[in-house]
């Protein structure tokens, strides 16, 4: 499971407490516990959580609903209610957010702990994915809708992420829905090379070398002595 940063919007100490030591157990960080509504968007805004758990009725002016409202086309990431109300008004209100789970109180460690793996792993598959072949000079990236330019002069390096991996450019960095072996049979040789079990490189980018380390715009990335000899020979070339 990925480890994340979690945030809780919970206004019931014990709960919220429990909450963050099942978590914690679980190697997880926790961002903070937010008891009200405006506090937990300043919250929110200002620790940039992976994934927020959020109690449907909280004190103050704004309850669980109105802070995911608020986030709905602001912030993406997994919102997940915990609640002990199940009634068809509520009900009709979670829905139209469209949350990544909803847990009725009260609710066992199990239950939390696999709502959360579901809902990172959902968020996880809607985001970047490559949609052409990446052999062609320039391929496209689709996220939600819209199609992202990216040039094969445009990528830095890619690196694994469990079962996904990111690729960076200097620009940004996009996680795609491939595994790192996958990508690596889908680029071309005479221009990118596998250093390291969890890194791709596009030569043609290093700007120094130091120690069993590859610089490239300001990343710091290991090779392996298994990949060295490759590397040595990439470098012959130019």
């Amino acid at each position: 499971m990925n480890v994340l940063k979690i945030h809780i919007v919970e206004d019931e100490p014990l709960i919220a407490e429990t909450i963050k030591t099942i978590l914690e157990n679980e190697n997880h960080t926790i961002t903070g516990i937010s008891l009200r509504g405006k506090d937990a968007i300043f919250d929110i805004e200002a620790l940039k959580p992976d994934l927020v758990l959020v109690d449907i009725m909280i004190k103050g002016d704004m309850d669980g609903v109105d802070i995911v409202n608020h986030f709905k086309n602001k912030l993406d990431i997994p919102f997940i209610y915990l609640t002990s109300l199940s009634d068809e008004k509520t009900l009709e209100r979670v829905k139209s957010t469209n949350p990544s789970g909803y847990i009725v109180k009260p609710f066992n460690e199990n239950t939390l702990m696999a709502n959360i793996e579901l809902a990172y792993h959902k968020y996880l598959t809607t985001q970047y994915q490559l949609s052409v072949n990446i052999k062609s000079d320039a391929f496209f990236i689709k996220n939600k809708g819209e199609l992202i330019k990216v040039t094969q002069s445009d990528i830095l390096f890619f690196e694994a992420y469990d079962n996904y991996c990111n690729l960076y450019t200097s620009k940004k960095k996009y996680l795609l829905s491939y595994t790192l072996k996958r990508i690596e049979e889908k680029l071309p040789s005479s221009k990118f090379l596998k250093v390291h079990r969890s890194y791709i490189i596009n030569f043609s980018k290093i700007d120094s070398i130091q120690d069993s380390y590859i610089f490239i715009n300001k990343h710091k990335i290991p090779y392996s002595k298994s990949h060295k000899d490759e590397l040595m020979q990439k470098l012959n070339l130019l």
